[in-house]
C-alpha cells in the first residue's frame, strides 16, 4: 500500500515516535511511548548486526525510568500530604468532641453512647478518604481521560476519541445509577451498624444488672438481631457492589475490543504499525485502571458522606444552652445565693418545681428535703445552668448566673453527686480531675478531709489503683468519698452535696459530716439529704413537695412545726430502732 501522508510539525511537548507517528502523554503515557519505540525496533531485530544496535537501550531504560518514577513521586506525594490530611482530621475530631461536650445535659441524657462512637469513628475515616482519593486520584484521573481522548485524537484519528468517550459516558452513567441504589442499601447498613454498636456498650456497661438478672442470652438474642440485620444488609450491599463492577467490567471491555479490532484493521492497511497497535492498547489498559478507579471513587465518595451525614448531623445540632453575647465571668465574694420565683419543668405537662423562692447566706448551710421527686435535684442542675429557668432568676451575689459564663459559674462551684460516676483511671488521676493543676500534697490533703487516704493508702498500688469503667472496682461508699475529695480539691465558693453520704456507713457519714461542717465554714453550702440526722445542723432547711416549698426553718422550729418534716423525722427514728432491735 502507498505510504501514508506526512504529518504536520508537531505542537509543544509532543513526542516523535519511530515511525514518524507523534504521541502526547501524561507521565505515564509517556512510559508507553517508549514502550512503543522499543517494539518498533524489536519488530527490525533481524535486519540488526546485533541486540545491541537493533533495540536501543537508552529507550528501554527511559521506559523503566518512568514507570518508576511515576510510582516513586505518587510515594512521595502521599508522603508529604499524610500531615496534612492527619492535621484535618484531627482538628474535625476535636472540633466535634467539643460541640459533643457543648451541647445541652438533654442532648447526652437522650443519646446512645454507642451510635454516638459509630457516628464519629466512620465520619473521620470518610474524611480521610476524601482528603486523599479525591485530590490525588478523583481530578488526576479526570484529567488523564481528557489527555488520554486528545491523544488518541490527534494520532489515530476521531474514531478512536468518539469509541472512548462513547465508552466512558456509558461507564459514568452506569455507575452514577447504580450506586444511586446502593446508597440505599449503604444507609440501612449503617442504621443497623449503629443499633448494634449502642446494644453492644449499653449492655457492656451495664455489666453487672444483666448477671444480676442471669440476662446474658437476652442480651445476645438482642446483639444477634441487629448483626443479623446489618448482615442482610452488608450482604445486599456485596452483591449489588458485585453487579455494579460486573457490567462496568462488560462497557470497558466492549470499548477495548472494538478499538483493537480498529487498529488491526488500521495494520492491515498500513495506516498504523504493530508499534502504535501496542501503544493503543496500552493508552486503552491505562484507562481502565483510571476508569475503575473512578468508579471505585465514586461508590467510595457517595458512602463516605453517607457515613459523614451523621457526623454532621451532631455539628448540626445546636446547644440549648448558651452564654450571652460579651457575658463576662461571675464574680463571687460572699456567694449569696437567690431564687426568685423560679420555676422549672422537663415536659411543659409537668412542673418540676413552682414558685421557688429561697436565699442561702454566706457561709451558711442550706439543706433541701423531700420526697422522691419533689424536686431536690433539680436545683442543682438549675444552680449548675443545665438547664435555663421557665421563669424567674437565680443570683449569686446579685448576678443573673444567665448572664455570665458557664465556664466561670460551674468553676465555683463543687458538687458531689449522688451517682457518683468515675473515671476509668487511676484514684489519683479521678481525684486530681477536681483540679488538674493540684499538687500531690494538695491532692492527698483532699483525701484525708474525704476520710479516704487510709483506704487508699493501704492497696498494693495505692493512688495508682485503677478503679475501673465507671468506678465499677470501688464500692459506693469508697466511690462517694472519691468524689468529695475531688470536689473539696475544687476549692470552690459553694459546695454542693446530692445525697454524698448515701453510700456511707454510719460511723464513716459521722466522720465526715464533722469533717465537713469544718470545711464549709467559709463556704455556702447546699446539702440534698434523704438522711435527715446528717443535717440536723443546718443554719436552714427547706421541705419541697410536689416542687413547692412548704416548710422551712432550722431542725428544731420544724420539729416544733409538727409538720411534713417533723412527721419525715419521726418516721426514720422509729425506722432506726426497729432496725436497731432486729440486729439485737
Amino acid at each position: 500500500p502507498p505510504p501514508p501522508p506526512p504529518p504536520p510539525p508537531p505542537p509543544p511537548f509532543f513526542f516523535q515516535a519511530a515511525d514518524g507517528i507523534r504521541d502526547r502523554s501524561p507521565s505515564r503515557g509517556l512510559g508507553d511511548v517508549y514502550k512503543r519505540q522499543a517494539v518498533d525496533s524489536l519488530s527490525n531485530l533481524e535486519t540488526a548486526p546485533n541486540l545491541f544496535f537493533g533495540v536501543p537501550l537508552a529507550i528501554i531504560l527511559a521506559y523503566g525510568f518512568t514507570r518508576w518514577s511515576s510510582s516513586a513521586f505518587a510515594e512521595i506525594r502521599d508522603a508529604l500530604f499524610a500531615k496534612v490530611s492527619q492535621n484535618a482530621i484531627r482538628q474535625i475530631s476535636l472540633k466535634v468532641f467539643q460541640h459533643l461536650h457543648a451541647l445541652s445535659l438533654k442532648f447526652h441524657l437522650d443519646r446512645q453512647t454507642g451510635a454516638l462512637n459509630r457516628f464519629i469513628e466512620r465520619g473521620t475515616r470518610a474524611i480521610q478518604f476524601l482528603l486523599s482519593f479525591v485530590v490525588f486520584n478523583l481530578f488526576p484521573t479526570i484529567i488523564e481521560i481528557f489527555l488520554v481522548c486528545g491523544i488518541l485524537w490527534y494520532n489515530f484519528g476521531i474514531e478512536y476519541a468518539l469509541v472512548t468517550a462513547v465508552t466512558i459516558g456509558l461507564y459514568v452513567w452506569l455507575t452514577f445509577t447504580i450506586t444511586k441504589w446502593r446508597i440505599r442499601i449503604r444507609r440501612k447498613m449503617n442504621d443497623a451498624d449503629n443499633e448494634a454498636s449502642t446494644r453492644s456498650v449499653d449492655s457492656l456497661l451495664n455489666f453487672e444488672t444483666v448477671k444480676y438478672f442471669s440476662n446474658e442470652t437476652h442480651e445476645s438474642t438482642r446483639i444477634n438481631s441487629a448483626l443479623k440485620a446489618y448482615e442482610i444488609n452488608a450482604t445486599k450491599s456485596r452483591e449489588s457492589l458485585a453487579i455494579l463492577n460486573i457490567a462496568q467490567a462488560a462497557i470497558v471491555i466492549s470499548g477495548i475490543v472494538i478499538m483493537l479490532i480498529m487498529s488491526a484493521l488500521d495494520i492491515k492497511n498500513g495506516i498504523i504499525t504493530v508499534g502504535a497497535f501496542v501503544t493503543i492498547n496500552a493508552y486503552l489498559l491505562q484507562l481502565w485502571m483510571p476508569l475503575n478507579m473512578l468508579g471505585t471513587v465514586y461508590r467510595e465518595i457517595q458512602q463516605s458522606l453517607v457515613d459523614m451525614e451523621n457526623m454532621f448531623t451532631l455539628l448540626d445540632e445546636d446547644p440549648d444552652i448558651v452564654d450571652t453575647p460579651n457575658a463576662l465571668p461571675i464574680s463571687i465574694s460572699d456567694a449569696i445565693i437567690r431564687f426568685s420565683n423560679v420555676s422549672f419543668s422537663y415536659q411543659e405537662d409537668r412542673m418540676i418545681l413552682s414558685d421557688i423562692n429561697l436565699e442561702v447566706r454566706s457561709s451558711q448551710t442550706l439543706a433541701i428535703v423531700g420526697s422522691t421527686g419533689a424536686g431536690k435535684s433539680t436545683i442543682s442542675r438549675l444552680l449548675f445552668r443545665f438547664y435555663e429557668v421557665n421563669n424567674g432568676m437565680i443570683l449569686i451575689d446579685g448576678q443573673d448566673i444567665s448572664k455570665v459564663t458557664q465556664q466561670s459559674l460551674r468553676q465555683a462551684i463543687g458538687i458531689v453527686p449522688q451517682d457518683t460516676v468515675l473515671f476509668n483511671d487511676t484514684i489519683y488521676y479521678n481525684i486530681s480531675y477536681g483540679d488538674p493543676t493540684a499538687s500531690s500534697e494538695a491532692i492527698y490533703a483532699a483525701a484525708q478531709a474525704a476520710r479516704i487516704h487510709d483506704f487508699v493508702s493501704q492497696l498494693p498500688k495505692g493512688y495508682q489503683t485503677r478503679v475501673g469503667e465507671r468506678g465499677l472496682k470501688l464500692s459506693g461508699g469508697e466511690k462517694q468519698r472519691v468524689a468529695i475529695a475531688r470536689a473539696l480539691l475544687k476549692n470552690p465558693k459553694v459546695l454542693f452535696f446530692d445525697e454524698a453520704t448515701s453510700a456511707l456507713d454510719s460511723n464513716t457519714e459521722k466522720e465526715i459530716q464533722d469533717n465537713l461542717k469544718e470545711l464549709s465554714k467559709n463556704r455556702t453550702t447546699l446539702i440534698v439529704a434523704h438522711r435527715l440526722s446528717t443535717i440536723v445542723h443546718a443554719d436552714q432547711i427547706l421541705v419541697l413537695d410536689q416542687g413547692k416549698i412548704i416548710e422551712t426553718g432550722t431542725h428544731q422550729a420544724l420539729l416544733n412545726f409538727d409538720g411534713k418534716y417533723s412527721a419525715m423525722w419521726k418516721e426514720q427514728e422509729a425506722g432506726i430502732k426497729k432496725t436497731k432491735i432486729q440486729l439485737a
